[in-house]
């Protein structure tokens, strides 16, 4: 994304999904993650943290990860390969706006051990020019409670989704 020209950078913005633009590296600490993941309640999907109970909200994924969480919830549904296309295309439409969405999901909101998104996130860039008015943190905060989930179920399951997110939640709640 460092290599996006200004009209890249606007449609981006356009699309409402700008703060992606100004991501930091941060170290992903799986082995913390998975502990975290180890203290999630299946039943009342809350984390025990030291001692305290406490349940990632949707207002808290929102302020952490500032995407668009407003309009309609979405639920739950090839990387290098988009990496490249950025690389080599410098276009600024619907075709980029597509591109970059699928990127986003893949590497960054909803990110798996997969080389490739699944192809059930196309339905999400059908209508480009309503892609602002999707709740973008829902997807990221259900995808990730539901990865807890199925970690939870099933030990040997990788643990999913946008850790990081995982990570600064937990330490806002540990630094209260």
């Amino acid at each position: 994304m460092n290599e996006f020209n200004d009209e890249q950078r606007g449609a981006v913005k356009d699309s409402g999904l700008g703060s992606l633009l100004k991501l930091n590296k941060l170290v992903i600490r799986r082995d913390l993650c998975k502990e975290i993941a180890n203290t999630f309640d299946l039943e009342t999907e809350e984390f025990d943290i030291g001692g305290k109970r406490v349940r990632m909200s949707m207002k808290e994924s929102e302020h952490i990860l500032s995407l668009p969480s407003e309009g309609d919830e979405i639920k739950e549904p090839p990387k290098s390969t988009l990496k490249e296309y950025f690389s080599n295309n410098k276009t600024s439409g619907e075709d980029f706006i597509s591109h970059f969405v699928l990127y986003a999901i893949g590497l960054y909101m909803c990110p798996t051990l997969q080389t490739y998104v699944n192809s059930e996130y196309l339905a999400l860039i059908e209508d480009v020019a309503n892609i602002k008015n999707l709740n973008w943190t829902s997807l990221v905060h259900n995808f990730l409670i539901a990865s807890i989930r199925e970690y939870r179920r099933v030990p040997s399951t990788n643990l999913k989704g946008n850790l990081a997110l995982l990570q600064v939640s937990q330490y806002f709640h540990v630094t209260k």
